[in-house]
Parts: C-alpha cells; structure tokens; sequence
C-alpha cells in the first residue's frame, strides 16, 4: 500500500533528524558522525544516506524535496493562477518548519560554515523557480523584474525564519498560528506589492 510506504519513510526522515539534530546540540556538528547518527535513529549508515546525502543536509530536513516541490507547482499551476498564490499556499504548508527546533537550525547557520553554504545553496534554488516562473508570468523584457521579485520572496521567507527562531528564544515559547500566518504575509508583502507595480505599468 503506497501510502503505508510513505509514511513510513516519512517516520524514518525524522527519526534520523531528530536523532541528529539532538546529536549536534550535544556534542557539536563537527563531533557527530553519521555512524552516531545511525545508531540513535536505530537505521543503517546507509539508510541514512539514503535520505540524506550530507550531514548538512539533514539540518534542513524536508527542506530540498519542499523546494523542488514548489518548483513542481509553478511549471504545472493552471493557466491564470499566478506566481504569488502558488508560493503562498506552498508557504502555508510549511509552519512545520516554525517549531522550537528552528532554533537550533538557526545557531547552526550562523556557526557552520557547510550548513551556512547550503542554506545559501537552497535559497539561491528557491529564487530559480520563482523566477522563472515570473518571467513566464510578466512577460518578455522582464527577466530582471521577475529575478528582483524572486530575489525579494526568498529573502523574505529567510527573514521570517530567522525573526522566528530568534522570537521563540527569547521567549522561549512556540509561536501560535497567527504569528506564524503574521511572519508569512510579511514575507510575500514587499514581492507583491512591487509586482503589481509592474503590471500596472
């Protein structure tokens, strides 16, 4: 049955996040190895390159497949559905990610260099399909407009990771929906008033 299948490849993914997220607040990035990892998530080492190709990438867990799932929606949304509510509606999807353990993703970037660059990397991958998607959407003789927008959606969505973590530390608390649906409509707020500036012109 497909779908028994996928959740259970589901529970492992987080098995061997969390095990490994617990592992790096322990005893440090750099001092977990992934054979630790393996063990306090009760899978092989294979398993766990299975999911996970580097260690960095499990720091970002479903992070990768989210984003080439956007990028999935937006070359496949209806005709006349635009850019802007295929990213937000993808965007709702993912108030999973503004959980505590956001926190320590967060203190990850800033202090691991590998886990700093693949950050970088998946923002750079999450520009790419908003924009192609706003070049499709706006027209010729707009590629720099919809790579500015795109630029400006991904920005906003790493502003609102890092005001949340930052929130949830200080006062050590989770936050409620509406703070998270707040944080989320600041993110699309400054893209989408500057693309219906262009459509108006």
């Amino acid at each position: 049955m497909a779908g028994l299948r996928e959740r259970k490849k589901r529970a492992t993914r987080l098995a061997i996040r969390d095990a490994a997220m617990r592992l790096f607040g322990e005893q440090g990035f750099a001092g977990t190895t992934i054979d630790q990892i393996a063990e306090a998530a009760d899978v092989s080492r294979a398993t766990v390159f299975t999911y996970f190709p580097t260690k960095e990438e499990i720091v970002f867990g479903d992070g990768s497949l989210a984003i080439d799932e956007l990028g999935r929606r937006l070359r496949e949304r209806p005709d006349g559905e635009t850019t802007i509510v295929v990213f937000r509606a993808w965007l709702d999807e993912l108030v999973g990610w503004f959980e505590p353990e956001l926190v320590a993703q967060q203190r990850l970037i800033r202090e691991v260099p590998v886990v700093g660059a693949r950050r970088f990397q998946l923002g750079g991958e999450l520009e790419h399909h908003i924009a192609l998607a706003l070049e499709a959407e706006l027209g010729p003789g707009q590629e720099l407009a919809a790579e500015l927008a795109a630029a400006a959606l991904a920005a906003g969505l790493r502003v609102a990771e890092e005001t949340a973590a930052e929130r949830m530390q200080e006062e050590e608390r989770a936050l409620s929906p509406g703070e998270v649906t707040d944080l989320l409509d600041g993110a699309v707020a400054f893209a989408e008033a500057g693309i219906a500036a262009l459509r108006a012109r």
